[in-house]
C-alpha cells in the first residue's frame, strides 16, 4: 500500500467498531448466504453503503474527494471483510487508486480517483504473482491518437462487478497499464465461478478494441506493480486474520454449548489441546500481520517483504483453522445452512490470489537477497 498518505487524525478502534456493526446487520452469515445462493456478482445495497459511509473514500487523497488515511485505517476495512465474509470488490477498486495515485497524471487521477473514492466505479486489476510470467494482453499504437488492445486476460477479481479494469499489457519489449470501462469500451467481462462465492474471477478478451491514448498510465509499470502486489498481500493477510479468527470464535461458542456425556465436548482434552494450538497460530499470524501494516502505514523500505510474509503465514493459518472448524462441528459443519463452508472456501482463495504461498515465500527470499 502507497506509504504516503497521513495515518493520523482516525481512531482505529471506533472504525473498527463502526464497520463491524454495519457489516453485522447487513452482511450477516444469512445475507451472505442468500447472495451466493442468487450467484450474484456484487451486493449493490452494501456497496452503496460502504460509499455512502465513507470506506472506499479511506486511502484516496483528499485532493480528489478521499480522506487522505493510509494502510492502517485501510487494514481494518480488510480485516471486518473478511471477518464477516463480505461479497464487496474493495480490494479491486481499492488497487485501482493505488496504482492512479502512483503512476497516473494529473488529468487521469482527477478524471478516475473521485468517482472511486465516491462508489460510482468499482474496480479490478489483473492478478499479480511474484515472478508471473509476462501477460499477453498486447498494446499497440492504434487510428490517430489511440491504442489498441489485444489478447485475453483471466483470473480478473471479481471482474464481472467492476466497472474499471486496470490491465498489465505488453508494448513491445516493454509494459504499459492501461484503463477499460467495459461498459462503455464493449469488452465482455465474464465471469468465472470459484470455489468461494463470496467472490469470482473474471475473463475479459480484446480484440482490436481501440481506446483513447488517455487510458494508459505514464508511471512506471515494474514499481506499480510491485506496489500493487504489496497492497494485495496485506490486503489478503488482512482478510485472513480478520475471517481466522471469526471462525475460531464462532467454533469455541460451539464447543462450549454442545454436550456429549453430559458435558461441553469443548472440556475434552484433546479438543482442548487442537484449540490452543490454533489460537498460538492465530496470535503469531496476527502479530507479523499487524507488524506488516505498520511498517506500510511508516514508510518502511522491509515493508514489501513484510506484506509478502504475512499473506503467507495468515493465509495459511487461516486455511488450516477453517477446516479444522468443520470437523470440530461435527455434522452440523459439512452443512450448506452452516457458516463454516463461507470461510473454507474464503480461506482456501486467499491461499491461491495473487499468488500461493510458495510464490509469496520466494519473493521474500528475494527481497531479502536483493536488501543483502
Amino acid at each position: 500500500m502507497s506509504d504516503g498518505h497521513s495515518t493520523d487524525g482516525m481512531d482505529l478502534n471506533a472504525l473498527r467498531d463502526g464497520v463491524r456493526t454495519v457489516l453485522s446487520e447487513q452482511a450477516s452469515h444469512e445475507k451472505v448466504a442468500a447472495f451466493t445462493n442468487a450467484e450474484g456478482v456484487r451486493d449493490q445495497p452494501l456497496w452503496s453503503q460502504a460509499a455512502e459511509l465513507g470506506w472506499l473514500a479511506l486511502f484516496a487523497d483528499e485532493a480528489h474527494g478521499g480522506l487522505g488515511l493510509g494502510p492502517s485505517e485501510l487494514a481494518v476495512i480488510y480485516e471486518e471483510l473478511g471477518r464477516a465474509v463480505a461479497p464487496l470488490p474493495v480490494l479491486g477498486t481499492m488497487l485501482v487508486v493505488e496504482a492512479l495515485a502512483r503512476g497516473g497524471d494529473a488529468d487521469q487521477q482527477a478524471a478516475w480517483i473521485p468517482r472511486l473514492a465516491a462508489g460510482e466505479l468499482a474496480g479490478a486489476v489483473s492478478m499479480l504473482a511474484p515472478g508471473a510470467p509476462a501477460p499477453t494482453l498486447t498494446l499497440s499504437t492504434g487510428p490517430g491518437s489511440g491504442v489498441v488492445l489485444d489478447g485475453v486476460v483471466e483470473n480478473l477479481l471479481d471482474g464481472a462487478a467492476a466497472d474499471v479494469l486496470l490491465l498489465l499489457a505488453r508494448e513491445g519489449e516493454g509494459l504499459r497499464w492501461v484503463l477499460v470501462e467495459p461498459a462503455v469500451d464493449g469488452v465482455t467481462v465474464e465471469k468465472a465461478a470459484t470455489v468461494d462465492r463470496t467472490r469470482h474471477l473474471g475473463v475479459a478478451r480484446f480484440e482490436r478494441v481501440v481506446l483513447p491514448a488517455g487510458r494508459v498510465l505514464t508511471g512506471d509499470a515494474d514499481e506499480i506493480a510491485q506496489a500493487l502486489l504489496h497492497h494485495a498481500a496485506l490486503a489478503l493477510a488482512s482478510d485472513a486474520r480478520g475471517g481466522a479468527n471469526a471462525i475460531f470464535e464462532i467454533t469455541l461458542d460451539y464447543l462450549k454449548t454442545r454436550e456429549q456425556f453430559g458435558k461441553p465436548i469443548g472440556s475434552f482434552q484433546a479438543l482442548k489441546h487442537r484449540c490452543a494450538d490454533h489460537k498460538i497460530a492465530l496470535v503469531a499470524s496476527g502479530v507479523l500481520v499487524a507488524e506488516a501494516v505498520a511498517k506500510a502505514a511508516s514508510g518502511d523500505s522491509a515493508a514489501g517483504r513484510y506484506a509478502l510474509a504475512a499473506k503467507a503465514l495468515a493465509s495459511e493459518v487461516y486455511a488450516r483453522v477453517a477446516q479444522d472448524a468443520v470437523q470440530l462441528h461435527g455434522g452440523i459443519g459439512y452443512t450448506w445452512e452452516h457458516p463454516c463452508h463461507l470461510y473454507l472456501k474464503r480461506a482456501k482463495l486467499n491461499e491461491q490470489l495473487f499468488g500461493g504461498p510458495a510464490a509469496y515465500l520466494d519473493g521474500v527470499t528475494d527481497l531479502l537477497l536483493a536488501a543483502a
